[in-house]
């Protein structure tokens, strides 16, 4: 290996594709060797990231048009299912994340229940780290393979996870709504995604069956007794990006100065999360550009009822960023390089 670190990108024409590759070419030690797409094969890059016209000369392939043989690293960026069906085409001595879902969920038949695809690898879900940076690093470093979090559940299990972990909740009764600017939805061309649709628009989806909601459950059960199950609810609303998740709990009346403290102590010295002072909390214009969690903890006039607001950049701290996050861990370098400056702004 040279000392740069030979990098492919899959699905880099869509939003987090395209973000994953201004990350990369900000990276000191990442050389960007291929990208695929499928509609836009065969085109320049700055046919979808124009901004990029003069920093890199490299044309989109299809997947199976791509040699991998020069390649060290992969970022996927495929859209849901797309992964799991082409992974035979991976060579095995590449480390890779993947920013899907198809190989967050631990049960293959999970995958036909929220996603409706049966996996096509099975056996190569245990092979995958959950990549959610701050609470897995150790067995991230030694990862061959990532899966990336999802956005919505990034934002609602970094403050709920030490709460579990610590036995200051219980995990009954969690209700969960979060709103997503419509680049969380992806590029595709859907109607409801387009402009004069989401546009002086605010829309509920997945109340109670967003498919998140089997990630989510999934990852905080590994820290409560019983299964956990959440209600959750998904709403689409007239900005490009950006996540709040506002976290609803039933708490004895004085729980609120210790989940504040547990929250505090747990990310004190993390960079990418910042815990507002208790009574504050976040909005999203703190966030979007950058990879931070930033976290706030309110009580209203209801002693028994607690509020925990979750914001980040749906892009960046939700998937790219992340991801770059845990490319550093997995070749031994600092964490935040890449990150720390960057704005990357639709």
């Amino acid at each position: 290996m040279s000392n740069f670190i030979n990098i492919s990108i899959l699905g880099a024409s869509g939003y987090v594709g395209s973000e994953m590759t201004k990350l990369c070419l900000n990276h000191p030690n990442i050389k960007i060797q291929s990208l695929s797409a499928n509609e836009t094969a065969g085109q320049h890059i700055s046919k979808a990231i124009p901004g990029l016209r003069k920093n890199i000369d490299l044309t989109f392939k299809k997947i199976d048009e791509i040699d991998f043989n020069n390649i060290d690293f992969i970022f996927s960026c495929l859209p849901h299912a797309e992964l799991q069906a082409n992974f035979k085409n991976i060579p095995e001595h590449i480390k890779l994340i993947d920013l899907s879902a198809d190989f967050r969920l631990n049960d293959p038949k999970d995958y036909n229940k929220w996603y409706d695809f049966n996996h096509s690898n099975p056996d190569k879900l245990n092979q995958f780290v959950y990549g959610l940076t701050e609470f897995n690093r150790s067995a991230i470093k030694s990862a061959q393979y990532i899966a990336n979090p999802g956005c919505y559940p990034t934002s609602i299990l970094m403050p709920l996870i030490p709460l579990l972990k610590n036995n200051i909740i219980d995990g009954k009764d969690i209700i969960i709504d979060s709103k997503s600017g419509f680049s969380g939805a992806g590029k595709a061309r859907k109607t409801e995604n387009i402009f004069a649709e989401v546009n002086e628009n605010i829309k509920s989806y997945g109340i109670g069956d967003h498919r998140h909601i089997a990630e989510i459950n999934q990852e905080l059960s590994k820290f409560n007794n019983e299964a956990i199950e959440v209600f959750f609810s998904a709403n689409l609303i007239p900005v490009n990006r950006g996540i709040l998740s506002n976290i609803y709990l039933n708490i004895d009346a004085d729980k609120q100065n210790e989940i504040y403290r547990c929250l505090e102590d747990t990310f004190t010295d993390e960079e990418f999360v910042s815990i507002l002072p208790l009574n504050e909390v976040p909005a999203t214009r703190e966030v979007v550009g950058s990879n931070r969690n930033s976290i706030g903890v309110k009580r209203g006039y209801k002693n028994n009822l607690l509020c925990i607001v979750s914001v980040i950049d749906n892009l960046l701290k939700g998937a790219a960023g992340q991801a770059m996050q845990n490319f550093n861990l997995m070749n031994d370098l600092n964490e935040g390089i890449g990150l720390t400056n960057n704005a990357n702004i639709l």
